[in-house]
């Protein structure tokens, strides 16, 4: 099984950290920047992962808005807010790391991360509707 989704939470622990007092502690604009540039990532994984999940080949691009697109043309239901998002979220996946005047507010960093959860548990359900349980620990094979 493709190790996005396990990438995917990592980009979001480490967006968590930078926004924490311990990751930030001086409140510093370009650590939050840095923190979005994580959570897009978090959501292009996760998006991609599902892509894989339905059997599909997902398409090498930064763009939330396509990716969205194509689980929603083969079955997979993204939320409003996410769809509603998913532009904006996408352009910081570049100006975070490369635009000076780039500066996103750190309570749009922290509800795009709830997005992500959402989202999350939506793929999680649906594996375990399709017989897959990603929550629990993989046993050693027998014998």
């Amino acid at each position: 099984m493709s190790s996005l989704l396990a990438r995917a939470q990592a980009d979001i622990d480490i967006a968590k950290l930078l926004l924490s007092p311990q990751g930030n502690p001086g409140n510093d604009e370009m650590i939050t920047d840095q923190a979005a540039y994580h959570v897009q990532q978090g959501l292009e994984k996760a998006l991609k992962y599902q892509t894989e999940m339905l059997g599909i080949e997902y398409k090498r691009t930064h763009n939330l808005v396509g990716l969205i697109s194509d689980l929603e043309k083969n079955g997979f239901a993204i939320s409003d807010k996410l769809k509603e998002k998913s532009f904006i979220i996408s352009d910081w996946e570049a100006s975070s790391r490369y635009n000076d005047d780039f500066c996103v507010v750190k309570k749009d960093v922290e509800e795009a991360i709830m997005l992500y959860e959402e989202l999350k548990e939506k793929i999680l359900l649906q594996l375990e509707f399709q017989g897959l349980n990603p929550r629990s620990p993989a046993k050693p094979p027998e014998g």
